[in-house]
């Protein structure tokens, strides 16, 4: 797309922007029916499929090309995390444009990536004939869960390599963190107020608990690795106890979030293990803390060869574009966990920053990086399943 058409992108993504697809609940039909309806009036015949996932949030899969010369997966999600529309100076839903900025919400999340990848592939198939295959997959539900990519991985998707459409602020980003998540449930005894000495703080004993929790952060941030900064990392992200000003509370919880570094020997037992180590000899004035840990979510950090046909190729076809592109971390989990596992090298590669615009009110991206996202697509397109 070596002249990206710039309206075309916009009114594209304007229609995808208008179809509300917040995760929870996701409704992503009316999205996926769209791009149907894309699909069917496209120049190329591509081969389409709704895989339904849920009742009513179905995946949308767009295939066309030979897949014995090679296979590309560009894949990316529909949803969108939850707004408040009072803190927008607009209708979230309404692409706008403020000078070189596209603002509404999902644009860096990733809608502007899923419009930037099927203009790409239709200008790359209009331009070459008998090319390897390309498929188009646009899921349902990264930002909840991730079951919409799992169950595309369950169907045994196949692809030589696959690109998601995350922000990483057009850097070809390799590996990603992986994260754990617990709940801390500290029990005591519960009194008067008036009378402290007789009953057990159960907040008192929480607040010794994640003073070992700290320790342990500070353990873990010791393990570096050259794409991410900083590198992993715990969190206490929600705190909750007590029933009134004037009892004193038997029961305090808190939230854990740890990220994690790719390494596919470390499985969730693995921190299990360790959290278990750091609060098992926690005490409150000599006494034990009654604590208990309970993992409520593993996601296994992911990590493609550096040196991978699909990392060089993207390198090439950004900086072909005018990109000073480098391998970089994702300091966030996506669907590439799914993905690489199922045997699939998969990188992230797409307009806007998790830090700076994904999830934020006004989120945005600018119209360059789109039209630079659409064009580095293209030219991976060419470089991987082109006939010469």
């Amino acid at each position: 797309m070596s002249d990206a058409p710039e309206d075309g992108l916009v009114d594209l993504l304007t229609e995808i922007i208008a179809r509300e697809t917040v995760n929870p609940p996701g409704n992503e039909s009316a999205l996926a029916n769209y791009f149907v309806e894309q699909f069917e009036a496209s120049s190329v015949e591509f081969d389409i499929e709704l895989q339904e996932v849920q009742p009513g949030r179905p995946n949308v899969i767009a295939r066309v090309g030979d897949p014995a010369k090679g296979s590309l997966l560009l894949t990316g999600h529909m949803d969108v995390v939850p707004v408040s529309p009072d803190d927008w100076s607009g209708d979230p839903f309404e692409l706008r444009r403020e000078n070189d900025r596209l603002i509404g919400r999902g644009t860096a999340d990733m809608k502007g990536a899923l419009a930037a990848k099927l203009l790409a592939v239709e200008a790359f198939l209009d331009e070459y004939d008998d090319t390897g295959e390309v498929i188009l997959a646009f899921v349902v539900d990264e930002e909840v869960g991730g079951m919409g990519t799992e169950a595309l991985v369950e169907s045994g998707i196949e692809a030589d390599a696959a690109v998601i459409g995350e922000p990483t602020q057009l850097q070809v980003a390799i590996a990603e963190y992986g994260a754990v998540g617990y709940s801390l449930t500290v029990s005591g005894e519960s009194g008067h107020s008036g009378r402290p000495d007789l009953a057990t703080n159960a907040i008192d004993g929480l607040r010794r608990v994640l003073d070992h929790v700290k320790l342990l952060d500070d353990d873990v941030r010791i393990d570096e690795h050259d794409l991410f900064t900083p590198g992993p990392t715990i969190s206490i992200t929600e705190i909750e106890g007590g029933l009134a000003h004037n009892i004193v509370p038997d029961e305090a919880t808190a939230t854990l979030d740890w990220r994690t570094l790719p390494d596919p020997d470390r499985g969730s037992e693995f921190f299990d293990e360790q959290l278990a180590e750091a609060i098992e000899d926690v005490s409150l004035d000599g006494d034990p803390v009654d604590v208990e840990y309970e993992r409520e979510f593993f996601s296994p950090g992911s990590a493609v060869d550096p040196d991978a046909e699909i990392v060089q190729a993207t390198l090439a076809a950004a900086r072909e574009v005018g990109i000073d592109a480098d391998r970089t971390g994702f300091n966030a989990v996506s669907d590439a966990r799914f993905l690489t596992q199922a045997g699939i090298p998969t990188l992230l590669f797409g307009p806007g920053s998790v830090e700076d615009d994904a999830h934020t009110v006004e989120e945005s991206i600018s119209i360059d990086a789109l039209i630079a996202t659409a064009e580095t697509y293209q030219r991976v397109l060419e470089r991987l399943l082109q006939p010469d």
